[in-house]
């Protein structure tokens, strides 16, 4: 077994946590990696960080870059990458050390079929120096799902209602990124799960492999943390929920239709002040055609 795996770790006023996600890529029981730090216009120390570390092992890459956001910098790490799997990490987060190496066993004990595998994963508080594990992230946050790869039926379905995983718990191989293209720079959050929504609705296979410990991902809870950032996720799943809305699936379990009647309601309430009756009848007997359309098309889909 040696595939490479390039590991990308995009750094935006994060280097206090840097040495500790480097340390966790260092000690991974599989060694035939890449890591590429991106430097995404940082004003702290990320760079002397970073050399420090990629005087210690070659296999520590270096991209700087102006800021663009956290897509952007991911986005430059995967043009970089060489290797045929992706492991994505944050500059604040860490991997238990056999992550990597049980992963790509299951791969291939599973024979193929896989493009994405997803590792469990689990939190913990910054402030807390022994690091204790917890199951509920900010707000009794429990995301995490467990697919396997026959689940296809309400796959779409399950990732229109909420994003079952971290970015750093999978392991992607690089074809998903050929077949689906990067991240979308345009969101300011909630690029994973715009990601991963793309990957269900073109048929990307997904496949869990468990939550034995030192096989996880850790994520670190601190005020910093853009999970923590609740005004910025709230913009962001409304630029994310404008981008999806004509996906038929995507908008009946967000309840996007509902709102599109109710704003019809209100336009056809003042439209009855200057326009004839029978009008307004042809189009109530229109938008009642259209409904019914799409419950017959959502039928189909199931």
């Amino acid at each position: 077994m040696r595939n490479l795996v390039s590991i990308i770790i995009p750094c935006y006023k994060q280097a206090q946590y840097l040495p500790d996600a480097l340390d966790s890529i260092l000690s991974q029981t599989y060694s035939y990696w890449e890591c590429i730090i991106v430097n995404d216009g940082s004003p702290d120390n990320t760079e002397q960080v970073t050399q420090e570390w990629l005087a210690r092992d070659s296999r520590f890459k270096y991209i700087k870059k102006e800021n663009g956001g956290l897509s952007s910098a991911r986005n430059a790490g995967l043009r970089a990458a060489i290797g045929e799997y992706i492991q994505l990490l944050d500059a604040d987060d860490v991997l238990e050390r056999n992550k990597i190496n049980y992963q790509l066993n299951y791969l291939n004990d599973q024979g193929g079929g896989i493009d994405i595998l997803v590792s469990g994963y689990r939190y913990f508080q910054d402030s807390d120096k022994t690091m204790q594990l917890l199951i509920f992230g900010p707000a009794e946050l429990l995301p995490e799902v467990t697919i396997c790869r026959d689940d296809k039926k309400d796959l779409v379905k399950l990732f229109a209602k909420r994003n079952p995983m971290v970015v750093s718990a999978p392991l992607y191989h690089k074809k998903v990124f050929q077949k689906i293209g990067y991240f979308d720079e345009e969101l300011s959050a909630n690029e994973d799960w715009d990601f991963h929504f793309r990957c269900a609705a073109n048929g990307v296979v997904f496949q869990h492999c468990g939550c034995l410990p030192e096989t996880r991902t850790l994520i670190r809870l601190h005020p910093g943390s853009m999970i923590t950032d609740r005004r910025n996720m709230i913009n962001s799943l409304r630029q994310f929920q404008d981008k999806h809305a004509d996906n038929l699936i995507f908008a009946s379990e967000n309840r996007l239709m509902i709102k599109k009647r109710l704003w019809m309601e209100q336009a056809l309430y003042f439209l009855k002040f200057f326009v004839p009756p029978a009008f307004i009848w042809l189009i109530r007997r229109f938008q009642g055609l259209a409904s019914d359309s799409l419950a017959f098309i959502k039928k189909l889909v199931r």
